[in-house]
């Protein structure tokens, strides 16, 4: 009795410390956040923290910058509307990559599948730098200018894996059987993955939409080496207008793109939820 009594004090005492030592490593990670929305709160013109009270001044700048006529606001809203445009072709482009790609390394068997299933990670270990330059000089080498479509490209290489990997997720928790059974009654292959495999694995599919959206519309290091005047996405323009002057609104802006982020991520973590009780029913 005693021995199973310290053994449980142990097993507290564990549970403690690693909820403590989570509770810490979150709040650094979460630090620089919460300074940055704090600091958009703030009513002086200054840069302080913590702030010396709570305005919301410069969120109404924000919305001045978006729907104003002068060409520094013209250029806020061109941005965003860059980066929209760059991150839904982006998730467009890896959703009809992506989910064959996905169904081919899980339900198909064929020579170099190993290479083909290490070639897919190689985006996300390889310098995101070293690919920014390497894209940069192809670019510069094409007789023609692609416009936002060089940024698409960039953005689609290093989400791609994403997307497959979200998507294989979902096919393993699939019967393979589903399909077969469809098969077997006298569909065919391309009909029985649209009828059978492709709404089963729907909520998969729209969760990496989201999250190749996300890294899409946040990524700065390869859109830093393949922005154009043209082609000039919102993380950018925060960066250069960090650079020039130290404005709240950048801090204002930024908030309004961390809540757009986190209501993703809840959307995202709520269809996975969802999609992991169906797999659990079935």
């Amino acid at each position: 009795m005693r021995r199973s009594t310290s053994l449980i004090g142990m097993q507290r005492c564990e549970a403690l410390i690693v909820t403590c030592a989570t509770a810490v490593i979150l709040g650094i990670m979460l630090l620089p956040i919460i300074a940055v929305i704090l600091i958009s709160f703030t009513p002086s013109s200054s840069i302080g923290f913590p702030p010396p009270g709570l305005s919301l001044k410069w969120y109404a700048a924000t919305y001045d910058m978006l729907f104003g006529h002068d060409a520094d606001l013209v250029r806020l809203r061109e941005s965003l509307t860059t980066s929209i445009s760059v991150a839904g072709l982006t998730a467009g482009i890896c959703c009809f990559a992506g989910v064959p790609a996905a169904y081919a390394l899980v339900r198909l068997s064929f020579r170099g599948k190993t290479l083909f299933n290490e070639l897919v990670e190689l985006p996300i270990i390889f310098p995101a730098i070293v690919l920014g330059i390497a894209l940069l000089m192809i670019v510069s080498a094409l007789p023609f200018n692609l416009g936002i479509f060089q940024l698409v490209v960039a953005h689609s290489i290093i989400a791609l894996p994403f997307m497959i990997r979200n998507v294989a997720a979902a096919l393993q928790g699939l019967d393979p059987a589903l399909q077969e059974a469809a098969n077997t009654l006298g569909a065919s292959p391309l009909r029985a993955f649209g009828e059978v495999v492709l709404p089963l694995i729907r909520n998969g599919v729209v969760s990496g939409i989201l999250l190749v959206f996300v890294l899409s519309f946040n990524e700065f290091t390869l859109s830093y080496f393949l922005y154009t005047v043209d082609a000039f996405p919102l993380s950018i323009w925060l960066f250069q207008k960090a650079n020039t002057t130290i404005d709240p609104t950048i801090f204002a802006v930024s908030t309004v793109v961390i809540l757009i982020n986190v209501l993703v991520i809840l959307a995202v973590d709520r269809i996975a939820g969802e999609n992991a009780s169906n797999d659990k029913l079935s």
